[in-house]
């Protein structure tokens, strides 16, 4: 849903164009007043759908398995360095826009939300799976971690197969490693806080230190997925190491009232041909 404030169309066409160059989608809205460019079809001959908006029947235009379509941005006005770069997105939008304003009222529980990027500033110390049961979080986040399965994983192998034939069921505990690129985002993954313990570090400074079930989420790689069954515990890992992320569906952009609006391309640039919802 979110793509459709960022595709283009025309109020008497089924036809979505969702442009895919980078930056086009930092395009603001100026209206009538403040624009200072908009957009044509692309004059230049050396791509292969020059000829499209011209010649392509809709159901042609839909029969097409690649990309072709070419919209250039020209100026209308003089254009100073540091200036923003606006184009009008039409009445239909600016019609939306004032409609979904005037109407905006806060989702119930708005007043108990707090995002993700809010909860890492303001949490110092990371509360305890105990803890939590006392003293929430909210709702919409999840406490994870940066963590490489990979760094651990032959001694966890190992301590599972040497589990699997003892007759006591033990959870082996795996020291957190800081490697190179362990802070890349692709290491964050969903972790419950078992234990905290502060470390002296100094004679006047402590350090908190954190034992934490490791989880799995999507998009994990093989290599990086703790196997199914396995209770992977990890220790010493430090506050930096730890996010607040947002749960699915659970931000504001998901909200059932958000804002929602086709970017409309002017009257002469979307094809006649194209409006079949006349």
């Amino acid at each position: 849903q979110l793509l459709t404030n960022y595709c283009y169309g025309h109020a008497n066409s089924s036809v979505l164009l969702f442009p895919y160059s980078p930056v086009v989608n930092l395009l603001n809205h100026g209206g009538l007043v403040k624009s200072n460019a908009k957009l044509r079809w692309s004059t230049s001959t050396q791509h292969r759908g020059r000829d499209w908006p011209s010649t392509l029947s809709l159901p042609e235009l839909l029969g097409k398995d690649s990309a072709g379509l070419m919209l250039e941005l020209v100026a209308t006005a003089d254009i100073r360095p540091g200036d923003e770069i606006l184009i009008d997105y039409g009445p239909r939008w600016q019609g939306a826009w004032n409609s979904h304003v005037r109407s905006w009222r806060p989702v119930p529980g708005a007043d108990r939300y707090t995002p993700s990027y809010v909860m890492d500033d303001v949490a110092g110390r990371i509360r305890t799976e105990e803890e939590q049961r006392e003293f929430p979080y909210g709702d919409n986040v999840v406490t994870a971690c940066f963590y490489r399965y990979s760094d651990n994983k032959a001694e966890a192998e190992k301590a599972e197969s040497l589990s699997s034939s003892s007759s006591r069921a033990e959870t082996t505990a795996f020291k957190w490693k800081l490697s190179r690129g362990i802070f890349e985002h692709n290491n964050l993954r969903p972790c419950t806080i078992l234990a905290r313990d502060d470390v002296p570090v100094s004679p006047d400074r402590t350090e908190q230190l954190y034992t934490v079930l490791v989880r799995n989420r999507y998009g994990l790689s093989s290599e990086e997925r703790v196997p199914r069954g396995m209770t992977h515990v990890v220790n010493g890992v430090p506050r930096q190491a730890f996010r607040f992320a947002d749960r699915l569906y659970t931000t504001d952009q998901h909200l059932p009232n958000a804002f929602r609006e086709v970017i409309g391309l002017p009257e002469g640039v979307f094809p006649e041909r194209w409006m079949d919802l006349v």
